[in-house]
C-alpha cells in the first residue's frame, strides 16, 4: 500500500513538471520569448526566498518593483495558471490515493471513516441489519449550495480544466499540449460582474454533473457495506438531498428580484428534468426484454399502455410512457418512484435482481436525492425589510398605522391575533407601493415552496411572524395550519447567539408558530459561522456556537419538539470550515437529529465535487459521522472544562475586540489587503459592504472580511486570540483535547490556519 501511495506521489511529481513545461511552451508561444524569461526569474528567485535566501527575496521585491502595471498583472496572471494546473494535478493524485485505499480495504482493516467502519459501528452498537437500515433511512443531509464570491473562477475556466482531466485520463498527450495552451490564451476573470442568472448557472453545476454520478454509488456503497457486515443486503435510499440559496438569499443582494427568484427554481427544474428524462430513454434503450422470453406484472403492462412502439417489449412500452407522460409535465417525483418501483418488483419476481440494482436504482437513488427539483430553492430575507413589508401591509389593510413603532412584544401580539383571520388585507387587484412588500409578495408567489425561509438577523418571534403574514396575502397561509415550508430563525452575531434560546422559547409560546412546529414535525435554526467570528473572535465564536446549539436542543425538549441544525459554515477555518465530517463529530451530544443541513459554498464545490469520486468519498465521510452523531454519540463536557474554556473565551474575545477597536486598525487594514480591490472584482452579484457604506470594520461583509486576510496569507480571523488559552494549566489543555472532540477540533482548525499563513 505505501508502495503504490509513493507511485501516486511520483505520478503526481511527474504530471506537475508535464503541466509546467506545457504551461512554460504556451507562455512563449502566446507571449514571447521576454515574457517567459521574467516569470522564470520571478519563479527562481521566489523559490531561493522560501529556502531561506533573504538576498534573493531583495531582488525579487527590487525586479518586482521595475514592472509596468500591465507586465505585473500578466505575470500574476500566468502564476495563477500554472496554480489551476498544479491543483489539477492534486487532485488527480487524490483521486488515485482515494482508489487505492479503497482497494486495500478489509472487513479486518476498514477504511476509517468509511461506509464499511459504519457498518462495522452500528453492529457494535448492537444494531440489527434491519435496524440499522432502518435508522440509515431515516436520515437527511442536506447539503445546501450558495452563493459566494469565493470561488472567482469563470465556468469557461473550469470547462477547460475538466476537459483537462479527462484528456490526462486518456494519455492525450498532443490534446493536453492543447488544452493548458488554451487554457493559457483565456481570460480569468470575468470582464463584467456576474449576474445572479450567471451565479445560479454556476452555483448549480455540480448538480446535474458529478454528484448525479455520485450518489448512486452512496447508496450501492452503503448497501455493500452493511452486506459485508451483516450477510444481507438492505434496500436503502439515499440519505442525501440538496437545496439551493442561490436566486433566493436576498439578504443584502438588491439584484436577487421575484424574477430571478422565478428563474432559479425553473432553471433547476428544467436541468433535473432534463436529466430524468435522458435516464428514461436509456432505460427505454435498455430494457428490451421480450414478454415471449420473460413473464410480465399486469401492472408493468398496463403501464406501457397507449405507446404503439416497442410491441412485445413491455418494459421498453413502460417507460416510453412514463417519459412522454414527465416531457408533458403530467408526472411527480413521487409518482415516478413509485413506477420504478413497480417495475423493480417485476423484474425480481423473475430473477432478474442484477438488472435492477443496474439499470433502474441508480435512477431511484437520484430521484431520492434530487426530485424532479434538482435543489429546492429557499428564501432568504434580513428581517427587517419582512417587519417593513409587514408594516405597509398592515396599514393598507387598515390593521395599523405604524407598526414599525410598536415594541417587539406589541409586534408580536398584533401579527399573533391578525393571523387568526384568513382574510387577505390588499384590496383586490391593488398593486403594493413599497419596495419592500413588493419584493417579498412577489417573492413567495415566484418560489414554489418547496424549501425554506431564512429569516436572518432574527431578533424577536413577530420577525417570523411576519412571514406568515405574507405567505397568508399569497395564499400559503391558513390559520390553524403550518405553512408548506420551514420557517427558520437564522442567529449570526454573538449576543443572537446568547439570546436565541430565548427567542426559540418565546416562538414556541406563541400560538401561531407552535401549531406549525407541531405540523412540521419539528424547528429547523440556522447558525451562522461567519458574521459570529467577525464579531466576537475565533474561540469565542466557537464556544458560543457550541453552548446555542445545546441550549436550543433543551427549549425544544421542554416543548417536546425536535430541534435540527442549519449550519452555515464557509470554506475557511474563521467561517467553521475544515474537515466537514470532523465538525460534525465534534457536535454536542444530542443535539443531532434525523436531520442535520450544512451550506457548500465557494471554491469548496470545486475541492469536494470536482470529480465524481472525490463527491463520493466526501459524502462518505460526512454520512460516517452523522449517522453516528445521530444515535446520541457524543462527549459531556465536564463542568471544569466548561469554566476553564468560558474564561478563555471571554479573554480571547477581549483581545480581538481591542485589536478591531485600536486607532488606525481600519485603515491598516485596507492598505495592508486587498479589500478595495475584493469590493470592485466582478467576481458576486452581492455587495461587499452592508447598506453600501463604508465607515469601518463593521459595515463589511464576513465574507470578503475573511477573503481579504487570506489574500495576505495571514489568515487573521482564524486564530487570533487563541493565546489567550497560555493562562490554562498545560495538563488541563492536554485532557481537553485528549477527550473532547469539540476542543480538539477547534485547536486543529486553528492549526491548520496558522500551517496556512506566512506570518514572516
Amino acid at each position: 500500500m505505501r508502495e503504490a501511495q509513493a507511485d501516486s506521489f511520483d505520478l503526481l511529481k511527474a504530471e506537475v513538471d508535464l503541466l509546467g513545461r506545457l504551461l512554460g511552451e504556451a507562455i512563449r508561444t502566446v507571449s514571447g520569448e521576454r515574457f517567459y524569461g521574467l516569470v522564470e526569474e520571478v519563479r527562481a528567485l521566489s523559490k531561493a526566498r522560501r529556502q531561506g535566501d533573504e538576498g534573493a527575496g531583495e531582488a525579487l521585491l527590487k525586479r518586482v518593483g521595475t514592472l509596468s502595471t500591465e507586465e505585473a498583472e500578466a505575470l500574476v496572471r500566468a502564476f495563477t495558471h500554472y496554480f489551476h494546473l498544479v491543483n489539477l494535478a492534486e487532485e488527480r493524485h487524490r483521486v488515485r490515493v482515494n482508489r487505492l485505499r479503497a482497494q486495500a480495504e478489509t472487513l479486518e482493516n476498514p477504511r476509517p471513516e468509511g461506509f464499511l467502519a459504519l457498518a462495522q459501528a452500528l453492529k457494535a452498537r448492537g444494531l440489527s441489519l434491519e435496524e440499522a437500515a432502518a435508522h440509515l433511512n431515516r436520515l437527511e443531509l442536506l447539503l445546501t449550495f450558495t452563493a459566494h464570491p469565493t470561488e472567482t473562477r469563470r465556468r469557461t475556466l473550469r470547462h477547460h480544466l475538466e476537459r483537462l482531466q479527462a484528456e490526462l485520463e486518456a494519455g492525450e498527450r498532443a490534446r493536453v499540449a492543447a488544452r493548458v495552451a488554451l487554457l493559457y490564451a483565456t481570460e480569468e476573470v470575468r470582464k463584467a460582474r456576474p449576474s445572479v442568472e450567471d451565479e445560479i448557472k454556476g452555483g448549480l453545476y455540480y448538480l446535474p454533473t458529478t454528484l448525479w454520478e455520485a450518489i448512486p454509488r452512496v447508496v450501492e456503497g452503503l448497501e455493500a457495506a452493511l452486506e459485508r457486515v451483516y450477510g444481507k443486503r438492505p434496500h436503502l435510499r439515499s440519505p442525501v438531498r440538496f437545496r439551493s440559496w442561490i436566486g433566493g438569499d436576498r439578504d443584502g443582494n438588491p439584484f436577487v428580484t421575484p424574477e430571478v427568484t422565478a428563474f432559479a427554481a425553473r432553471y433547476a427544474r428544467e436541468v433535473a428534468r432534463g436529466r430524468v428524462l435522458e435516464a428514461l430513454e436509456a432505460l427505454v434503450r435498455d430494457l428490451s426484454l421480450s414478454e415471449a422470453k420473460v413473464p410480465v406484472s399486469r401492472e408493468v403492462r398496463e403501464g406501457g399502455e397507449g405507446v404503439e412502439r416497442f410491441p412485445g417489449e413491455p418494459y421498453r412500452r413502460f417507460f416510453a410512457q412514463l417519459y412522454r407522460r414527465l416531457a408533458q409535465g403530467e408526472v411527480a417525483a413521487e409518482e415516478l418512484l413509485a413506477a420504478l418501483r413497480v417495475a423493480e418488483g417485476g423484474l425480481r419476481a423473475v430473477g432478474l435482481s442484477g438488472v435492477v440494482e443496474s439499470f433502474l436504482r441508480p435512477l431511484e437513488a437520484r430521484l431520492t436525492a434530487f426530485g424532479l427539483e434538482l435543489a429546492p430553492l429557499d428564501l432568504r430575507e434580513e428581517s427587517g425589510r419582512l417587519l417593513e413589508a409587514a408594516a405597509e401591509l398592515l396599514r393598507v389593510g387598515g390593521v395599523h398605522p405604524d407598526f414599525l413603532a410598536l415594541s417587539p412584544e406589541e409586534r408580536e401580539a398584533l401579527l399573533t391575533e391578525e393571523l387568526k383571520t384568513a382574510r387577505p388585507l390588499l384590496p383586490v387587484g391593488e398593486a403594493p407601493q413599497g419596495e419592500a412588500l413588493r419584493v417579498a409578495l412577489g417573492a413567495l408567489r415566484a418560489w414554489g415552496d418547496k424549501g425554506a425561509h431564512v429569516v436572518s438577523m432574527t431578533h424577536h418571534p413577530a420577525d417570523l411572524l411576519s412571514v406568515f403574514l405574507l405567505a397568508r396575502e399569497v395564499g400559503l397561509y391558513r390559520p390553524g395550519r403550518p405553512l408548506p415550508f420551514d420557517v427558520v430563525p437564522l442567529f449570526e452575531t454573538l449576543e443572537d447567539l446568547q439570546r436565541a434560546p430565548g427567542v426559540l422559547s418565546r416562538l414556541l409560546q406563541n400560538p401561531v408558530f407552535l401549531a406549525h412546529a407541531r405540523g412540521r414535525g419539528g424547528v429547523e435554526v440556522m447558525i451562522g459561522y461567519s458574521d459570529s467570528n467577525k464579531d466576537a473572535g475565533f474561540l469565542m465564536a466557537n464556544l458560543a456556537l457550541y453552548e446555542a446549539q445545546e441550549a436550543l436542543s433543551r427549549v425544544g425538549e421542554e416543548k417536546g419538539l425536535p430541534v435540527s441544525f442549519f449550519h452555515g459554515r464557509g470554506t475557511s477555518t474563521a467561517r467553521g470550515g475544515g474537515p466537514a465530517g470532523r465538525a460534525i463529530a465534534s457536535l454536542p451530544p444530542r443535539t443531532v437529529g434525523r436531520r442535520l443541513r450544512l451550506t457548500e459554498q465557494g471554491e469548496a464545490l470545486a475541492d469536494r465535487y470536482g470529480h465524481p469520486e472525490l463527491a463520493v468519498r466526501h459524502l462518505e465521510q460526512l454520512l460516517f459521522h452523522f449517522a453516528q452523531a445521530a444515535l446520541g454519540d457524543g462527549v459531556e463536557p465536564k463542568p471544569h472544562w466548561r469554566e476553564a474554556l468560558s474564561r478563555a473565551g471571554e479573554e480571547s474575545m477581549a483581545r480581538y475586540r481591542a485589536l478591531l477597536a485600536a486607532e488606525g486598525f481600519f485603515p491598516f487594514f485596507e492598505a495592508l489587503t486587498p479589500i478595495r480591490e475584493i469590493a470592485e472584482l466582478p467576481i458576486a452579484s452581492r455587495p461587499v459592504y452592508r447598506h453600501g457604506r463604508v465607515r469601518d470594520i463593521r459595515d463589511l461583509r464576513a465574507i470578503p472580511w475573511v477573503m481579504a486576510w487570506t489574500q495576505v496569507r495571514l489568515l487573521l480571523p482564524g486564530w487570533y486570540g487563541l493565546a489567550a488559552l497560555e493562562a490554562l494549566p498545560l495538563d488541563l489543555l492536554r485532557e481537553m483535547y485528549r477527550e473532547w472532540p469539540f476542543f480538539a477540533s477547534t485547536l486543529e482548525s486553528a492549526a491548520m490556519a496558522l500551517a496556512k499563513a506566512d506570518l514572516g
